[in-house]
């Protein structure tokens, strides 16, 4: 009897320990989860803030009183009926925006 009182006792400690090795698993599972999700959750707000910049811009660029702002101030563009003046010092820096971009004349 004492030496399966023994082997008992061993098959006990056994389980315990294997236990414990599950446990210990489980907890660096589960903090590592949670690093993992803390990680996307930032990944999520950083994304979410590139998504409101991009539909700002979206919207900036479907108004169309900007789209004319931009082809005027960038793209020399004037609508048709309307004239230009163009004085020495503007005749300048047209005609270096105009060396940049050869798309860009003044009707």
């Amino acid at each position: 009897m004492p030496e399966r009182r023994g082997i008992i006792r061993i098959v006990i400690i056994l389980l315990l320990v294997y236990a414990l090795l599950c446990f210990a698993r489980a907890g660096r599972t589960a903090a590592e989860m949670e690093r993992k999700a803390a990680a996307l959750g930032r990944e999520v707000g950083s994304l979410e803030q590139e998504q409101a910049a991009l539909e700002r811009l979206l919207a900036w660029r479907e108004d169309p009183a900007q789209m004319e702002a931009l082809a005027r101030r960038e793209l020399g563009m004037v609508m048709p009926g309307e004239t230009v003046f163009l004085f020495a010092e503007e005749a300048e820096t047209h005609s270096e925006q105009t060396e940049r971009n050869p798309l860009c004349r003044w009707k």
